[in-house]
């Protein structure tokens, strides 16, 4: 039989949020978990400031609420979920209560998971063999005493980082388990949700590898720690939320009225590292459409350049190729064409032949063709990997082994941008693809999403997007060298950055190839 960890939970005197009544109901599930105690903390007596900030943010939550369809789970309601399946004691921690944590080491935890991270987490960490695990918020605004993921949104951050930390039995500072970030929402319960909901997955992974005894401790921390922050912004801070959400109520009614963005093609003769923009050369968009995700390919002394194609009417994407050369372009016509939408058309040659591996999210795979008559005859040869959300997926060859780039989102939802994946096998048609030992190898907005890839004599970079708040994928690209690979380590190193001022009034850019002899990218006009 396998052995039991006896848990406690730390958890706040206040309504839950659903994430953390979801992470809660895992470990009841989980037939290694036993639930010995819930340990409630609560916050000390507040000036009366404190009070009118809380009195007033809670108004202005309930509003925003209501419009996102967002409800907190009571103590009462969270309680009674619990004794469904367990019977745990329970404990107030109030400030200097010695008399709980005696009757808590008596119980002989193996392991407190936190909820929330306050001041309480020291006096406990040495109540359990394992000690603490539990969530930090790390922002860039140690100086302003705000609520978790509030600050990023107040200030419009690109991205809310977050970490997961254990405190150990006798041991003053964390260590660091599991960091990495997503991308900041507009609203702040919005971006409290996708945060809590995220980082729960890399909790449940926490303790998973507890349970099987994989349990490996990183480095320790060196951000800062926020461990009794207000549960209100200042007074001061809440009118500049209201304004904000104001400007955002403003900016979407606007969206409203105005012209659809439209994404374009350019390129330039030229390799990678000239970045030529001022010389390139612009595919026209087809009427109603718009043209994204260039990959050119050289084949019989010709450039080609792959694109998805899209159709604004449709909403359907299809993979069309152009002929270029010198500086004059060739439509040549459709290259590829499903009952689902097609994007990022991503070419590579094996044996003679040519593969494309299209980015097919909305048929929930992950497929590729090879050509049987170049460039407008392609037929299936292997479905990769099935029932999966994956997005702008690429390969290449190194060390005798295929490696398989993907966006994949491990739970499903909607961002396709925070994590990177990396896959292997040895044989690119029939071998298994075996997940990389460091997945994901990135938890990143600001450069996990593929944006094409460039290989050049034995160094391979990739490229990847950078999310900026309140767009997609606009924010420009870097362009960055894989410096180790193996099974089991994955480590890049930035080389360059592109931001989307190379042409006036862009909007964003968030592609870029090279043959060597062409390099094409995108932007938004």
């Amino acid at each position: 039989m396998k052995d039991i960890l006896k848990l406690s939970i730390i958890l706040p005197d206040t309504p839950l949020p659903k994430q953390s009544m979801d992470l809660i109901d895992w470990c009841l599930a989980n037939q290694q978990v036993e639930l010995v105690c819930l340990i409630w903390t609560s916050k000390k007596n507040r000036k009366y400031i404190h009070t009118v900030e809380d009195f007033t943010w809670s108004s202005l939550l309930f509003l925003e609420s209501l419009y996102l369809k967002i409800k907190k789970i009571t103590k009462k309601e969270a309680l009674q979920e619990i004794k469904k399946f367990a019977q745990p004691q329970e404990f107030t921690l109030c400030h200097n209560n010695e008399s709980s944590i005696t009757q808590i080491n008596n119980l002989e935890i193996d392991l407190h998971l936190a909820l929330n991270l306050d001041a309480s987490i020291s006096r406990l960490k040495d109540s359990s063999r394992l000690g603490v695990l539990c969530f930090n918020n790390e922002n860039n605004f140690s100086d302003q005493k705000n609520p978790y993921f509030f600050s990023e949104v107040l200030s419009k951050q690109d991205k809310t980082i977050f970490s997961i930390l254990q405190y150990q039995p006798s041991n003053e500072l964390p260590i660091v388990l599991q960091q990495g970030a997503f991308p900041t929402h507009g609203y702040f319960l919005a971006n409290q949700e996708n945060v809590l909901l995220r980082q729960n997955f890399y909790m449940q992974k926490e303790i998973e590898a507890i349970l099987q005894n994989n349990f490996d401790s990183l480095k320790p921390f060196k951000g800062a720690v926020h461990n009794d922050l207000p549960s209100a912004p200042s007074i001061a801070n809440q009118f500049k939320y209201l304004f904000h959400l104001l400007a955002l109520a403003t900016k979407r009614l606007g969206e409203l009225f105005k012209q659809v963005d439209k994404w374009n093609v350019g390129f330039y003769l030229g390799d990678w590292k000239s970045l030529d923009f001022k010389n390139s050369i612009c595919i026209e968009n087809p009427k109603n459409h718009f043209l994204a995700d260039p990959f050119v390919i050289e084949e019989g002394h010709k450039n080609y350049c792959f694109v998805e194609d899209y159709d604004i009417k449709k909403s359907k994407g299809v993979i069309r190729v152009y002929e270029i050369s010198n500086k004059e372009v060739r439509n040549i016509g459709i290259a590829l064409e499903e009952d689902f939408h097609l994007s990022f058309p991503y070419l590579f040659k094996h044996d003679s032949k040519i593969y494309m591996l299209p980015e097919t999210n909305n048929n929930n795979d992950i497929r590729l063709y090879e050509s049987i008559q170049f460039p407008l005859k392609w037929q299936l040869v292997k479905i990769i990997k099935k029932n999966i959300r994956a997005v702008d997926s690429m390969i290449f060859k190194r060390d005798d082994l295929w490696w398989l780039f993907s966006n994949i989102n491990p739970i499903g939802t909607q961002d396709t941008c925070s994590e990177l994946l990396l896959f292997y096998t040895d044989d690119l048609l029939a071998g298994e693809w075996l997940p990389h030992g460091q997945n994901p190898i990135i938890i990143d907005p600001s450069s996990a999403r593929n944006g094409g890839i460039i290989i050049e004599d034995k160094s391979i970079f990739r490229v990847g997007q950078n999310q900026t708040f309140g767009t997609y994928g606009g924010g420009g690209f870097s362009i960055n060298k894989i410096i180790d690979l193996n099974k089991d380590i994955y480590q890049e190193e930035p080389v360059l950055k592109v931001k989307p001022d190379f042409f006036k009034n862009l909007k964003g850019a968030h592609h870029f190839h090279s043959s060597g002899n062409i390099s094409a990218f995108d932007f938004l006009t």
